[in-house]
């Protein structure tokens, strides 16, 4: 390695740094520290003035390694490297040390920020003399892209992405797509309902050539990194094929019956069964798991449309990114929770929904045992801003809204219901504070409680009993109907969705972002993308929202012929590696594999999945896997010269 020539170049960042630190005596200090042949200070060295500077000595005095004294490097790392690109050195020959946020803005005694801004400079040039060049790493990046369910985010950001002319697989692990937003009527907000919403969209992805629908099919493994994923699928039978006429014979004689989830139990299905009552499911389907193959569908059908050897298939397609859009699962109370499942009366409020929707299992009459109730309570956030076992601590952010167009639809058609809300916040934000004020105007009373209220199911009756903050009192209400208005959970595969991707996951078990405010449809895990509830409860505009979002996101890295990593990763030398896997076990985002050559084993990075965590470096027994920028030897640099006195 070249004898290093370092420059020092120390910034006042205005009063912020300098307001504390004698930024001339760290100028003096740095000029007699080893290696270091220029050293200078200048009032903003980010601005284009200092960075010329810098440029300049670069050429004059032939520097090999630059040290810049100054704010946080998230801040200013990337200019600097710029500049030292610029006048032909190699940008991963600088160093940065912290001497605002980790010095100046933390101290008021100037003389002793003052030393210690000196000893920061020291430490970053001894780390500098053992600096090595390195060089971006570029991978091709494969056009297609893979979205992980087929909810209006997963559609809206497939029909986004092919119009802009990419190869899109759109993955649905039920039969059909449209997600929970094919189940709602009429949607907040809106005269539309969420079937008609779902369906519009289901009929544009149809047409579209660019993309290829892939329904009744899981995500089984994702391999590869950023710009080039190796995905594997498996596309479970529906047992009935495109001959179907939807004659519905075979129902007649299918012996099985079940819950019928797209009406949220309220009604029971078939074996073989329509996955939606909607015309845009093609054909009929059968139930794999509760299918008895007594054969009595293959007897009758008219087409011979039914094929119960049918199995399933594994298919792999190889893609630059992936979209997670998997959608939430509504929260289901336990049996006895506020009385369901003691009583027909007691119903959620996605059940309420099927109910008064048109095409509903009551064709939109809200009968219960035959008879239009004559009082109802809303009993808000069940599920919600909970913090019992089972409940989850969030605010599902839609049930609000959802509760108060279904009271106003209820009130437009049966006015003299008495309906009572009992809630614990209400969070009509944005627009939907209307659909309140609208409810108050229809003379819907409005209860706050404390703690959660109690249902007692005495035969026919119901009562509500709880402690109503306003009055300052209990009070019990005699309800003919009660229904909770549940929230959103993270769907019950997501668990499984992320250890697939790679991805990181909250406190509650949503899929997490790489940050909140900065990178809201990113994953943590480059190439990865997150769409619609998956992240969190969104109403159906927020995850369309979203979905458009990721669509860009994607196409953004589609767009380009190759991509570009920061070489400072891990690095294997695989002459002292012993094969002993503790790195591929302790490697958080699955970058490190066992390579066997010539029946020797060692350890291996994927470059593009390595984050530069170091977790690797730290536990490997032998010393073979580092941490480039942060090798043993520049690490030990740093620690002689902290604890080394001048």
């Amino acid at each position: 390695m070249e004898q290093p020539r370092i420059g020092v170049y120390i910034c006042h960042c205005g009063v912020n740094i300098a307001g504390t630190v004698n930024v001339r005596e760290v100028v003096e200090y740095a000029k007699n520290l080893p290696n270091v042949v220029e050293a200078k200070d200048y009032v903003f060295m980010c601005s284009a003035p200092g960075q010329e500077i810098i440029r300049e000595d670069i050429k004059k005095c032939q520097l090999n390694r630059v040290v810049v004294a100054a704010c946080s490097p998230t801040m200013h790392e990337h200019t600097f490297r710029t500049v030292l690109a610029e006048a032909g050195l190699n940008p991963y020959l600088l160093e940065m040390a912290n001497i605002r946020e980790h010095c100046s803005w933390v101290h008021t005694d100037k003389v002793a920020a003052t030393e210690k801004a000196k000893k920061l400079v020291e430490i970053a040039v001894a780390k500098a003399s053992t600096l090595e060049p390195l060089e971006e790493i570029e991978f091709k990046v494969n056009e297609n892209l893979l979205i992980v369910g087929g909810g209006v985010a997963g559609m809206t950001a497939a029909l986004d992405s092919a119009r802009r002319g990419f190869r899109v697989y759109l993955v649905e692990k039920k039969p059909i797509l449209g997600g929970n937003t094919a189940r709602l009527g009429r949607l907040a907000g809106t005269d539309m309902r969420g079937v008609d919403v779902a369906g519009s969209m289901i009929e544009y992805v149809k047409r579209n050539g660019m993309i290829t629908t892939l329904t009744n099919t899981e995500l089984v493994s994702v391999d590869g990194s950023v710009g080039n994923f190796k995905v594997t699928l498996l596309k479970k039978p529906t047992y009935v094929n495109e001959k179907c006429t939807k004659c519905g014979e075979c129902v007649k004689v299918c012996p099985v019956e079940v819950p019928n989830e797209y009406e949220f139990g309220l009604t029971k299905r078939k074996a073989i069964y329509l996955p939606s009552p909607a015309s845009y499911a093609s054909t009929y389907v059968i139930d794999g798991e509760n299918c008895t193959k007594c054969g009595e569908c293959v007897k009758i059908c008219p087409v011979n449309a039914i094929n119960l050897e049918e199995e399933s298939e594994r298919i792999e397609i190889y893609v630059g990114a992936v979209i997670a859009a998997c959608g939430y699962d509504p929260y289901e109370p336990s049996v006895g929770e506020y009385g369901y499942g003691l009583s027909n009366k007691v119903i959620t409020l996605f059940q309420l929904n099927r109910l008064l929707d048109p095409e509903g299992p009551t064709n939109g009459e809200l009968k219960i045992d035959g008879f239009v109730p004559r009082s109802i309570a809303f009993i808000m956030c069940v599920g919600s801003l909970n913090t019992t076992p089972n409940s989850y601590p969030y605010c599902s952010r839609m049930c609000c809204s959802s509760t108060l167009k279904d009271i106003l639809l209820l009130k437009e058609k049966y006015p003299n219901i008495d309906v009572y809300v009992i809630y614990k916040d209400m969070r009509t934000y944005g627009r939907d504070e209307q659909l309140y004020l609208t409810a108050c105007e229809k003379f819907v009373k409005f209860a706050r409680f404390r703690e959660a209220p109690k249902v007692s199911v005495t035969g026919e009756s119901l009562e509500v009993t709880f402690f109503e903050e306003t009055l300052g009192e209990e009070i019990s209400i005699p309800v003919d109907l009660v229904v909770l208005a549940v929230g959103m959970k993270p769907p019950k595969d997501v668990e499984k969705i992320r250890t697939i991707l790679k991805v990181g996951c909250g406190p509650e078990g949503f899929l997490k972002e790489a940050h909140l405010k900065l990178r809201p449809v990113e994953a943590v895990t480059d190439g990865v993308y997150l769409a619609g509830a998956v992240t969190g409860p969104k109403n159906v505009v927020e995850s369309i929202t979203s979905g458009s979002a990721a669509a860009s996101k994607a196409v953004g890295l589609l767009c380009r012929e190759k991509v570009r990593i920061e070489p400072t990763i891990a690095s294997i030398r695989e002459e002292l590696c012993s094969g002993c896997g503790i790195c591929v076990s302790v490697c958080p985002y699955g970058a490190i594999i066992i390579q066997i050559k010539e029946n020797t084993r060692s350890a291996k990075v994927e470059p593009a999945l390595c984050k530069g965590c170091g977790v690797c470096a730290a536990s490997c027994p032998s010393g073979a896997a580092q941490q480039l920028k942060y090798k043993d030897i520049q690490l030990k640099a740093q620690i002689l010269a902290a604890t080394y006195k001048r």
